[in-house]
């Protein structure tokens, strides 16, 4: 399929990328925001205007493509491809900035904000307040989800791509909505904490995908989590398995140990290449199998739809391998 046709594609059948807000979580290190930039490039082809947003102090999506940090104001940092490609942009959320941003909301005034939050009393207070950081973050992704769907056509979002923490951070960010309804059993925080469980929970808007590898404690740590977002609720997405190694050999994994056992050390350049040769084609065979193996794991333990992505044999992952990525997830 040529990429024009890629970029063409209309889609008669709902796929996730029809919803409105699709989160990413896994293991630290399975790639998660390699998948969420990958996915929102694979949106952008089907006309699709995307917000990527991550949190924390250190950016990734940006890098990935190339551009500079995009911050809390957010930028694009994807023109979509002709023909009818939407473009990508990327926010990064700090707790500390969402709560300027709502305080800012309420109270109309800076100096009135510094005055009650920026006084050394205040700031102890909201660092040692449990879940008060992530309550903001949620309350923050909820609030743009709610304006870019509502926003006039030439400035709404059509998916919010949320690069969400990893497995124990991610848990605990999504259900302090339901802790805080719990303990606010009614009144503007009920409230508003009711709209992020509300958004989170609803399988028509919000897909709770999950990223991992095909080794062995990536796979055990993704079956805990699926585990535990069942448990709290959060509608099922797709489990994506990263850096699959390609089955170059196929067949011929026999013939190549038999090759392998039979040849023995010699002197020379080239019996010492094609020893090395046969070793690497050998133990490729063998990484395959037991990535295989895994993923079976992961299919008997997960009740969810599989995308395989592929090793990247790439020294770092820029946009030429972010575009690579989303030819596997145009039907995500």
């Amino acid at each position: 399929m040529s990429r024009t046709r890629r970029f063409a594609y209309s889609a008669d059948v709902p796929t996730l990328l029809d919803k409105s807000l699709l989160i990413f979580s896994g293991k630290g290190g399975a790639g998660k925001s390699t998948v969420a930039a990958a996915t929102a490039v694979a949106a952008s082809r089907r006309g699709k205007r995307v917000m990527v947003i991550e949190i924390g102090d250190h950016e990734r999506i940006p890098s990935l493509f190339a551009t500079r940090p995009a911050g809390y104001e957010g930028a694009r940092v994807y023109a979509g491809q002709p023909p009818g490609g939407g473009d990508v942009w990327s926010m990064c959320l700090t707790a500390r900035d969402a709560l300027h941003e709502f305080a800012l909301r309420s109270m109309k005034f800076e100096r009135l904000y510094e005055a009650v939050f920026e006084n050394r009393v205040m700031r102890y207070f909201t660092a040692a307040a449990p879940g008060l950081d992530e309550l903001t973050i949620m309350g923050k992704i909820e609030q743009f989800h709610r304006d870019a769907v509502d926003a006039p056509k030439a400035s709404r979002f059509d998916l919010v791509v949320f690069d969400a923490p990893a497995t124990g951070h991610g848990l605990a960010l999504f259900e302090v909505p339901l802790t805080t309804m719990r303990l606010a059993r009614m009144g503007p925080l009920h409230a508003r904490a009711e709209r992020m469980w509300r958004l989170l929970a609803d399988p028509a808007r919000t897909a709770f995908n999950i990223v991992t590898l095909p080794e062995e404690m990536a796979v055990n740590e993704s079956i805990d989590l699926y585990q535990a977002a069942t448990d709290i609720g959060l509608p099922r997405g797709k489990v994506v398995v990263n850096a699959v190694y390609p089955n170059v050999f196929q067949d011929d994994g026999d013939e190549l140990r038999r090759l392998r056992d039979r040849s023995r050390p010699s002197a020379g350049l080239a019996p010492s290449i094609a020893r090395a040769a046969i070793d690497r084609a050998t133990s490729a065979v063998a990484r395959h199998a037991s990535q295989q193996d895994l993923i079976e794991t992961l299919a008997g333990a997960l009740p969810l739809e599989r995308v395989t992505l592929p090793f990247l044999f790439r020294p770092q992952v820029g946009l030429k391998e972010i575009e690579a990525l989303a030819d596997h997830l145009e039907d995500f």
